[in-house]
């Protein structure tokens, strides 16, 4: 490995440094949801400034301590990292947990679909009747739900 050129950080808000080099713009991001733990975490971002195709985020990906945010910013500006191979595997990553939430939510839909037709109903049936529903307003709601409940209809 060659000699390296120091990236310089500065804060520019409470949870972001930013430095650049070689035509690449690093932020590095702390991560706010995970503050209960012991160790905060950050993401990092690059942004290709000279449109050269360099630019990835981390987030949702992978998470670093600040000084290993910092030394892996300084890799991708001395070109240690394939920038292509790494946003392929976020893309392949990225693609494995859309197909895994598809499929819950297929599983959910299937689930759902079932008990409708125990009670005779198609899914549009249940949109219909859900816009009748909000059409009746907070008072025609309590009416109904006083009606079932055996109060009968209001004497007006």
């Amino acid at each position: 490995m060659g000699k390296r050129k120091e990236i310089k950080w500065r804060r520019t808000g409470r949870r972001t440094l930013e430095g650049r080099q070689n035509g690449m713009e690093f932020r590095i991001y702390e991560d706010v949801y995970r503050e209960r733990e012991t160790e905060k975490r950050f993401t990092v971002s690059e942004y290709d400034t000279k449109n050269m195709g360099r630019s990835i985020s981390t987030a949702g990906h992978m998470d670093f301590t600040i000084d290993d945010a910092k030394e892996f910013c300084q890799r991708i500006a001395a070109g240690e990292i394939d920038l292509v191979a790494l946003q392929d595997k976020f893309n392949a990553e990225d693609d494995t947990k859309e197909r895994a939430a598809i499929r819950t939510a297929t599983e959910a839909a299937k689930k759902f679909h079932t008990t409708l037709d125990k009670f005779g109903l198609k899914y549009s049936d249940l949109l219909e009747l859900e816009a009748l529903r909000a059409s009746l307003g907070g008072l025609g709601h309590n009416i109904l739900i006083g009606y079932e409940r055996g109060e009968g209809w209001p004497n007006v």
